[in-house]
């Protein structure tokens, strides 16, 4: 391998350098390589270590962090700053000590203050404004403190604006309204109705506030109250009704029909159509004959004489009849009026009917049977009345109702001996995928480390390593060519040492060096190896 990179080494340098001889990069090849495989040791051991770290609290929750590093400063454990969001972090094994630590200490996360923001002396002075906004933050405050605790929220803000109450009875004025930012865990969500849940604690801690007006956003940007109806007790939410109804229906099938059939010797489908229309109905209803509920009479007499004459002093005066005694009454006109006034009231029923605006409108159940598990017949199939009666019990047992327009439909047929299920390939399983996929990658890591770690070192330790003493070699060819061929030269006793033979394979740089240093030990072999060639060129 290292003689794969010579060139590309040679090819990567800048022309500015001066090139390298084969021999050097022989030489310094293996020493890069090792310098690479420690560095990424390194960087990996790092990495490992950073992982092992983990935050005491939240990034969203206020807690002092000067406060958190005396304390384990005091205590002598380890911590690291986060550099991007400046979380204090922990080795994972001490987590659960520096939170009891910190607890005891009184360093906890700190939540909004609540109604007790109100409770704080003032001193003389203060006006009405500076006390109204004093009490919409206490309650906001306590509004947050118990939307946290809900299980996948992790921290929210609400912010109020209270209308002002007016005393006209006519004017409309300002309406109140509220929006809640809220900052869910990792891989969490709510539903529709946790979502209504929440409008309607809002709306009903701040008064005349219609839930309608209440705004609800997550983290990401995603309006949760867009879809929801508060007047819904469910919120809204259409899946989750008919998600139960199914469910639900099908559960009840399990039990009717898997005590007697079998569980594989049915199968059964329910579609369930959901209503969203919310009505609101309002019935009169009159008796027939009316009642009377109050009757008054009124009479009036008048017997005076009627005045008359000419206007003036004497026109009030009644006038004297001629032959008629002092002390008669005198005889007139008269005025008399009688009336009688009664009220009747017919009797009435008055209904008001409000429907949930998300209810079941329509259940369309399928159910097949398997010709095999047929009773009496072995094995024929099912006749007309055994699958009217199961259809029979099936409609009390699961609830169809005719005025709804449910469907029932019970049939037979003939099922698979495999249940009609084809078995698929091991490697196209994905539950066989997910398991083999991480030993895979273990794997193919594995031949990468052995291929670019193990085997660089072992050339380089090998290239170090002492060999053991090798016969001299007597050079052998012709005018074109040279080669060194291993043969036994017997050595005088006081000669010095052999010097040791290069590897096989070696460049020519490599052969010519050593043959310097070899003429320069023992010029007499280099002198009896020269021989021949000049006796047979000379």
């Amino acid at each position: 391998m290292i003689e794969r990179l010579k060139p590309l080494a040679q090819r990567w340098l800048p022309a500015s350098l001066p090139r390298p001889s084969p021999a050097t990069l022989s030489r310094l090849l293996p020493v890069v390589l090792l310098a690479l495989a420690l560095t990424a040791l390194g960087m990996m051991y790092l990495h490992h270590a950073d992982s092992r770290y983990k935050p005491v609290f939240g990034a969203q929750e206020k807690v002092v962090a000067a406060d958190v590093m005396s304390v384990l400063d005091a205590e002598g454990i380890p911590y690291r700053l986060h550099p991007d969001t400046g979380q204090v972090l922990v080795p994972d094994s001490r987590l659960g000590q520096v939170r009891m630590l910190l607890a005891a200490r009184g360093v906890v996360a700190r939540l909004p203050d609540g109604l007790e923001v109100v409770d704080q002396k003032d001193p003389l002075g203060v006006s009405q404004f500076v006390q109204d906004v004093r009490f919409r933050r206490g309650l906001e405050g306590e509004l947050v403190q118990s939307i946290v605790t809900l299980d996948p929220v992790q921290s929210a803000r609400v912010h109020l604006s209270v209308a002002k109450s007016s005393s006209f009875i006519l004017s409309d004025g300002d309406k109140s309204s509220a929006s809640v930012v809220l900052t869910l865990k990792p891989g969490r969500r709510l539903n529709k109705e946790q979502v209504a849940a929440i409008i309607a604690m809002v709306s009903g801690s701040v008064a005349n506030l219609d839930p309608a007006r209440v705004s609800v956003v997550d983290q990401a940007g995603n309006f949760l109250s867009a879809g929801v109806d508060p007047a819904s007790p469910h919120g809204g939410d259409n899946g989750e009704l008919a998600t139960r109804v199914r469910e639900e229906t099908l559960r009840n099938i399990q039990d009717l029909l898997g005590p007697t059939l079998g569980d594989g010797n049915f199968r059964a489908s329910v579609a369930v159509e959901v209503d969203q229309d919310r009505v609101e109905e309002t019935h009169e209803q009159y008796g027939e004959a009316p009642r009377v509920t109050q009757e008054a009479t009124r009479e009036e007499n008048d017997s005076g004489v009627i005045p008359l004459g000419v206007p003036g002093s004497l026109s009030n005066r009644p006038v004297a009849v001629a032959g008629a005694a002092a002390n008669d009454a005198p005889d007139g006109p008269r005025s008399q009026k009688n009336a009688l006034t009664r009220q009747y009231v017919y009797d009435r029923n008055v209904v008001q009917i409000r429907r949930s605006p998300v209810r079941l409108k329509r259940l369309s159940v399928a159910v097949v049977l398997n010709n095999a598990a047929a009773p009496g017949t072995g094995g024929g199939g099912w006749n007309a009345e055994q699958i009217a009666r199961i259809e029979d019990v099936l409609r009390s047992g699961i609830g169809i109702d005719a005025a709804r327009q449910d469907a029932l439909v019970v049939s037979a047929m003939d099922f698979r001996p495999d249940g009609g299920h084809v078995v698929p390939p091991w490697w196209k399983d994905p539950e066989n995928l997910v398991v083999a996929l991480p030993w895979l990658g273990y794997a193919v890591l594995a031949l990468l480390g052995f291929f670019l770690l193990v085997r660089p070192l072992l050339a380089i330790l090998r290239q170090y390593a002492p060999q053991p003493p090798a016969p001299e070699p007597a050079l052998v060819g012709g005018p074109a060519a040279a080669t060194l061929v291993a043969e036994p030269v017997p050595a005088p006793e006081l000669a010095p040492p052999d010097p040791k033979l290069p590897p096989l394979g070696s460049d020519a740089d490599v052969l010519v060096e050593h043959l310097r240093v070899l003429a320069s030990q023992a010029p007499e072999r280099v002198a009896e190896v020269l021989k021949p060639w000049i006796r047979k060129h000379g």
